[in-house]
């Protein structure tokens, strides 16, 4: 998103684009519905779960662009990051999954990684603390909107609400542009080809974990794994050095990894 906004691409364009690509690789992957998958007692319950998450993660994507030109993305990811926070934390109290005192380390100690993986000093100026707030809650409601899916439906109907979500939120989309009167151009099916197909794996993923996985395991390992994968992709790939704050940062990390699977 942040090479998407440097490129000049019309934001609500390339979110667009962004869900209608995901919802045709769901669909792809999943090969097809046949309905046999819902009964009459759960498709309207799904359809309102979807509906929720659709909602939230359009305007989470829309207030992360904001965020991204007005804050930097370091400070933006580190937010969307710490709203693992809110899944953990209310799984705790609504479905008691409490974590072993190891794992409760390991949950502090990722929280606290990528809280210390921003550095102030690249990110300097005035933020806007609204926008890094709601990045921080409606990412956190989004991940704990997967966990309720994962507990009140079976794992078999995954791949058909996961490709509803995305269609919702192409078609919620699909009204904005409209009323905005957005240009459409290649330059924003492209980048919302590139946001839009690793986003679906993602959610996929996201939603068969919390699934299988408690909350306090998932969301801390996959927010922890990002800035892990990301740093050691740089040093691999593009020869990047890591700073002092980094090293230390990815190291805290790969400590948090060990604790939440022991």
């Amino acid at each position: 998103m942040k090479y998407a906004e440097k490129a000049g691409t019309h934001r609500a364009s390339v979110v667009l684009y962004n869900y209608v690509f995901g919802a045709c690789l769901i669909l792809l992957l999943s090969g097809g519905f046949t309905g046999q998958e819902l009964s009459g007692k759960t498709i309207w319950p799904l359809l309102g779960l979807a509906l929720a998450s659709a909602c939230l993660m359009t305007a989470c994507m829309l207030i992360q662009q904001r965020s991204l030109h007005s804050n930097g993305a370091g400070i933006t990811t580190t937010y969307n990051r710490l709203g693992i926070l809110i899944p953990t934390i209310l799984s705790v109290f609504i479905f008691r999954e409490y974590p072993t005192a190891v794992k409760a380390c390991g949950i502090v100690l990722a929280a606290a990684a990528v809280f210390y993986s921003y550095d102030r000093h690249m990110d300097s100026g005035k933020k806007n603390y609204i926008l890094l707030s709601l990045v921080l809650i409606l990412g956190g409601f989004i991940d704990f909107i997967s966990k309720i899916f994962g507990i009140l439906f079976l794992p078999e109907i995954k791949n058909l609400y996961t490709f509803i979500t995305f269609f919702l939120c192409a078609l919620i989309m699909a009204v904005i542009v409209l009323l905005q009167k957005a240009p459409l151009s290649r330059k924003d099916i492209i980048y919302g080809a590139l946001v839009g197909i690793p986003n679906a794996g993602i959610t996929y993923g996201m939603i068969g974990a919390a699934a299988a996985l408690p909350s306090y395991i998932v969301f801390p390992v996959y927010s922890g794994a990002v800035i892990l994968i990301v740093n050691t992709a740089g040093v691999l790939l593009f020869k990047e050095r890591l700073t002092r704050r980094e090293t230390i940062s990815t190291a805290m990390i790969a400590g948090a990894l060990i604790l939440l699977n022991i």
